[in-house]
This record gives structure tokens, sequence and C-alpha cells, in this order.
């Protein structure tokens, strides 16, 4: 039995050359592209999906974290997220809501974005988008990339660029081209959103006991006990919609095209239970209207960068000369049992799988708050690469570390970085290794970053 099919060598056409090449078109690589764009590059921007925005779009999942410090006085994240929100909040496709322990949080209408996203990138001439286009391959020469190899409805094509953002979150564009990556031995789980008409009259009606009242039908349709309960987010939009986040699928690589569909059957398949399970419980109301584009997922490889971001640096808020973003969202690491959340604050909860709460805490109470934690420039440098940057999933953090810096306004920074990073690297002809920190911070700063002065542990929230 083969095992393998031999491919006689071929020539591949050259698609476009630009100074700047970015694998992934989240929020994070467009943001990435637009920074770069607003400094003078041309870029290109390639991404898999049909929809730019990634997470927030194709993935519906339709929550970014709040903004502000751990004190709720000071706002420290601006940059393109600020942008992009402001804008939204014009169309009323934001809901500016609050969490009882865990703070504000943005709500917005992910199709709202989708077209925010699109006029972003036709305001920048400098950009050429590649949509339903995988990065496939990449050419080499020693620790530089001369190219991109992507297939597309046109065929298998090579985009040529003098630099590369890596924001695929998989690492596509880094380990394909042999750079060195990493993944966690226990991969936080994934999860498939859909929209629903009819459910929040339900959920209204119903409050506290809208779970409790299904757990006993879990069985007969096959939905996954050993998951939390159902998280449902509101939406912004005149219609009675909500956007059901399904159960968290366990030990799941979604780097692993096998694994990525066995995973999105899976969870189509457990939506459909519950909706069955809604229907027969409170009637014939609710209608499935938008599964999403892509699954939901927290977490495949990191690149091994220059320095690994540790969750004791993260929580005692240590400050980095090379500080290029910064966040409150806490430490967040899920596992079959459930979520642990802890906080800047000291304060801990751990999320049971069955939904109750229960409240602790890792640090005794003080008045030495950090404001906020910071994340260093030297993490999204992948070691040995003379021109290649990592945005994003990638970025290297350990596990708990990680769990709170991967949220999307958080990694939106590190595009915003990355792409500022690019043209400071090609304009002086160095490596992004040699990039000055203090020059990437103040061109970010200048283009809109909000970068509080890095403050070590025992930091005042005053």
């Amino acid at each position: 039995m083969k095992t393998s099919i031999h491919e006689p060598a071929r020539e591949t056409p050259l698609a476009h050359e630009c100074d700047l090449c970015i694998i992934g078109g989240s929020c994070t690589g467009v943001f990435a592209a637009v920074r770069a764009a607003r400094l003078g590059l041309t870029v290109a921007l390639v991404e898999q999906n049909v929809l730019l925005g990634g997470m927030a779009t194709a993935a519906q999942v339709n929550e970014w974290h709040s903004l502000y410090n751990m004190a709720g006085t000071h706002q420290i994240i601006g940059g393109l997220t600020a942008e992009i929100l402001d804008g939204l909040r014009k169309r009323d496709a934001v809901l500016d809501l609050e969490r009882k322990h865990r703070g504000p949080y943005s709500l917005f209408n992910s199709a709202e974005l989708t077209l925010d996203l699109d006029e972003l990138i036709r305001s920048h001439p400098g950009i050429r988008l590649f949509l339903k286009a995988s990065c496939v391959a990449a050419v080499r020469d020693g620790n530089r990339l001369d190219a991109a190899i992507i297939e597309d409805k046109s065929g298998r094509r090579a985009i040529g660029a003098r630099f590369f953002i890596d924001a695929s979150g998989d690492g596509d564009l880094l380990r394909r081209a042999g750079f060195a990556a990493w993944r966690n031995d226990h991969l936080q789980p994934v999860n498939y959103q859909m929209m629903v008409a009819g459910l929040e009259r339900i959920i209204e009606t119903a409050g506290k006991n809208f779970w409790p009242q299904l757990q006993d039908l879990a069985d007969k349709y096959g939905y996954p006990r050993e998951n939390a309960t159902p998280w449902i987010n509101r939406f912004s939009a005149q219609a009675d919609l909500r956007n059901i986040y399904g159960p968290r699928l366990n030990h799941v690589d979604a780097s692993d095209a096998d694994a990525l569909t066995a995973a999105l059957l899976e969870s189509r398949r457990c939506h459909r239970a519950l909706h069955d399970m809604i229907r027969e419980r409170f009637g014939p109301a609710i209608t499935p209207l938008s599964p999403a584009h892509a699954l939901g997922v927290r977490e495949t490889w990191h690149a091994d960068s220059l320095y690994r971001l540790s969750a004791g640096e993260l929580l005692e808020g240590h400050g980095f000369e090379d500080a290029i973003a910064c966040g409150t969202y806490p430490v967040d690491v899920h596992s079959p049992d459930g979520t642990l959340l802890r906080y800047l604050d000291g304060r801990e909860d751990f999320v049971h799988k069955e939904g109750p709460t229960t409240h602790r805490r890792w640090r005794e109470a003080s008045d030495q708050t950090p404001p906020c934690y910071h994340i260093p420039y030297r993490s999204l440098v992948p070691r040995d690469a003379d021109n290649l940057l990592v945005a994003g999933r990638l970025i290297d953090a350990d596990r708990e570390a990680f769990g709170g810096i991967r949220v999307m306004v958080n990694m939106n920074q590190t595009g915003e970085a990355a792409g500022v990073a690019a043209c400071l690297a090609l304009r002086e002809g160095c490596t992004p290794a040699a990039v000055d920190p203090s020059r990437l911070r103040a061109t970010l700063c200048d283009g809109g970053s909000l970068l509080p002065e890095t403050q070590t542990a025992g930091s005042s929230t005053s």
C-alpha cells in the first residue's frame, strides 16, 4: 500500500511582490497590515476564510474584554481595537456591559465587524488581499524567507516579500519554513458558535432555571455532560438573537486537519442536540440561523521566541523595556473539570463544569495590585529568523500566562506591534531582534496605541 505520492518538480508563478507578507487575516493580521500600510509599506494579506476577522467574525466569538486598568480609571488599550469599537458604536452595533466579578466587556455584532474590516482594508490601497487562500509552503534561504507559497482558487502561487508576519494562529508559515515551534501537552478546549432566533424570550422567562430545566434531557439527545453549562451571549441587533457557544471539546489539536474536521462535525451535532432539548422543554420557538464559518480555537502552536512570558511575570505586573501591549484579562485556563480564573488583584474563581463558581484567593488582599500586565516584544521574535515575526496565538508564553493574554484585545495589540516592527526593521536594514524597543513603543503610540509606563511588581492601582 502506498504511503505517499511523488509530485514532479514545477515552476510556481509569482502572484505578487511586496514589502510585507502577512499570513492570517484575523483582526491581529488585519491590524498588522493596516499599521504597516499607514507607515508606507506595501502589504499582502493572506486569509484562509471568506471573512476577515478570524475568531471575532468567522468563529462568531463576539466579545472583546476591558480596555481599562484594574481600577477602571484609565484606558490602557487604544489603537485599532478602540478605533474599530468606536466605529461599531456609531452603528449601535456594540453592547457595553459589565460582569459582577470580571469587570467591563463589549459584545459586538460580528457581521458589522466583518463589513468594517473590509472597509478598513479597502481604505488602504497599499494592501492586497488574498481570501480563501492557504499558506502551504515557504521558500527559505538560510535564516531569511524569500516567499510564501499559497494555494487558492487560481492554484499554487508564490508571494515574494522582504519581510513576513505569521498571524495564522497555527504557525502555517513559521512551521513550514522550518523555524522552531512548540505545543503544550494539554491544549485548551475548542468551542463552536451558532446564532439562533427566539431564545432570548425563553431565557428571560426561565432565568437561572434555563439550564437546570434541560439537564435531564442531555443523555436522551447525546449532549455531553462533561462540559460546562451552555454559554449564551447577547447579540447587538434589533431581532431576538442569541449567540450560543457550543460545548467545550477537550483534547482537540485544531492544527490537525482530521481533528479539526471531527471537532466541527461533533460541535454541530451538539448544537442540534441542544436545540432539540430546548424545543422539547420550551416549545418550537427557537430557530437556528447562522452557524460559524470557523471553529473557536484557543490554542495550538507557539513560536520558540527570544523570550517566553511566564505566569508569575504576568500576575505580578512585571515591567519590560520592550513592552508592546498591556491588558487586565485574568489568567484563564480551561480544563475538562472547569475553568480557572486568576486576577491581578489576587482573586481566584473556579467555574465548575456543572456551572457553579467557587470564589477564593491565590494571593492575600493588598493595596499593591498592578494596574495591568505587560507583553514583551521579544515574545513575538522567533529564534534564528532574520525577517519573520509572529503575532496573535503564536506568541511565546507558558500555559498560564497564555491563558491570560490570548484574548483578542491583547492579541490585536501584538498584530499592531508586529506591523510597526516590520516597518522599522526594513527602514533600518536590521533583523527583528535588533529593532530598538524605545523607537518601537514611540511609533506605536504615535499611531494611537496606549502603552503606560511599565511598572514592576508592587505597583499600586492609584
